[in-house]
């Protein structure tokens, strides 16, 4: 559907030029050179920021299939509910390809200034695309649970608690206070804690820098497997 409308114009072409068309080069004639990044992870500013980031999403998923859903429009803001569906053919964040097919949806919210898109700003359940690629099998003997968190500690060179753990692991695949709360049975007050005990033993002061520093201390494939299990254990003696 072709809009009158300049900022509606700019989006839809955005979208298609990255998602449709898969290039990723020439953005600047879409975007601010200071544009503000909010993704899952983190928030940033740059060109190179938001190619970066597609780079990621390609190089797991070469053949994304784009699919707009609904797209509104109001004075300088533009946001679209839409859904993708591949296949994992290449690296992403520590998993080797399996060939998986996958299917997720999100949204984009586009803030425009000056015939540039200013702020640019995505919802992805990333826990959802990660357990569907995710070798995960339910465990089912402790000590094994035990022996994944005595081996993240160890990597670490730190002494970390199992709660603790736990909140790293579900952070990770980004659940939401209410469900963290409800997978381990704790309150808000307790898991605050262990949030605020947590960053600065990891040299973090927010919980969206989680993510990138599982990454980079090569730990997010353990810690995404605990996550995983937590959320699919029906047993509260394992929660």
């Amino acid at each position: 559907m072709k809009h009158r409308d300049p900022n509606a114009r700019l989006a839809r072409n955005f979208m298609e030029h990255v998602w449709l068309e898969r290039v990723q080069e020439g953005l600047d004639e879409f975007l601010s050179h200071q544009i503000l990044v909010k993704s899952p992870l983190k928030q940033s500013v740059g060109v190179d920021t938001l190619t970066n980031a597609f780079s990621v999403w390609f190089r797991g998923f070469p053949n994304l299939s784009y699919r707009e859903k609904k797209f509104n429009i109001s004075n300088d803001k533009v946001d679209i509910e839409w859904e993708v569906e591949g296949n994992h053919l290449g690296e992403f964040f520590g998993f080797s390809p399996t060939g998986k097919p996958i299917q997720y949806s999100g949204t984009t919210e586009l803030v425009m200034f000056d015939g540039r898109i200013q702020t640019y700003s995505a919802d992805v359940q990333i826990g959802a695309v990660i357990e569907q690629i995710s070798s995960h099998t339910p465990i089912v003997v402790e000590n094994v649970s035990d022996d994944i968190y005595i081996r993240l500690n160890h990597i670490l060179g730190l002494s970390l608690t199992k709660r603790q753990i736990d909140c790293l692991a579900l952070n990770c695949l980004r659940c939401d206070n209410t469900l963290i709360l409800s997978k381990l049975n704790i309150k808000y007050t307790t898991f605050r804690t262990h949030i605020e005990r947590i960053l600065p033993t990891l040299g973090l002061t927010s919980r969206k820098d989680i993510f990138d520093w599982a990454m980079s201390n090569h730990i997010l494939e353990l810690l995404i497997h605990i996550g995983l299990e937590k959320l699919h254990s029906t047993d509260p003696k394992k929660i």
